[in-house]
């Protein structure tokens, strides 16, 4: 009795259910299929993956963009949006370790720019703004010891540069203005001074 006079308020509750069920499920499923990239692919004449690229609607890459070696190693990596490279961009050694990594913005280099040796020790580490080198760029030895030590300005060598032995004492210090030297010292393995030369400066560099 109590039971059946409360069939038709079970029945709405399971019906409202399965409406709100369906539709979560249609929504799910029309974000999926909108959010899957459409991938482009083409293969070397032996049949190994040339390069895979995630591309929109007018079929420009939009996504990660991988270039391989006939080999089947990755060569190269990059992320574009709408056909424009934005994101990170990496490239390989062919022995598929990581070289050099960059970061762009708006089709510039902007942000990190760190290269690597092939045991992954860091090899260069400096930063972009727009497209051009900006602030200091350090160099390393293999060990991990200092090589360089160098500034930029709008992408050319500016202020002082100095260069490194491996065990730490200076090797050249040099002093530039709008990418042109004009002061260098040159040092031996034990710190003495061996050479110092000045350079003129053309006027007016633009």
């Amino acid at each position: 009795m109590t039971t059946a006079s409360n069939k038709p308020f079970n029945r709405f509750t399971i019906n409202l259910a399965s409406a709100k069920f369906i539709l979560l499920l249609f929504t799910y499923m029309g974000t999926t299929a909108h959010a899957a990239p459409n991938i482009l692919v083409e293969n070397y004449p032996n049949g190994q993956l040339h390069y895979k690229v995630e591309v929109d609607s007018r079929q420009e890459p939009h996504g990660w963009y991988r270039e391989y070696t006939e080999a089947g190693m990755l060569k190269s990596e990059r992320q574009y949006d709408h056909g424009v490279r934005h994101g990170i961009s990496r490239l390989y050694y062919t022995t598929g370790e990581l070289m050099t990594e960059w970061n762009y913005r708006e089709g510039k280099r902007h942000g990190p720019s760190l290269g690597y040796f092939k045991n992954g020790q860091l090899k260069d580490q400096g930063a972009y703004l727009d497209d051009r080198l900006e602030g200091e760029v350090l160099k390393y030895y293999p060990s991990g010891a200092l090589k360089a030590r160098m500034f930029f300005k709008e992408d050319r060598l500016e202020d002082e540069s100095t260069i490194y032995y491996e065990n730490g004492q200076t090797q050249h210090i040099y002093r530039y203005f709008k990418g042109r030297v004009w002061t260098r010292k040159d040092y031996s393995p034990d710190g003495k001074l061996l050479r110092k030369q000045e350079f003129p400066i053309p006027p007016n560099l633009p």
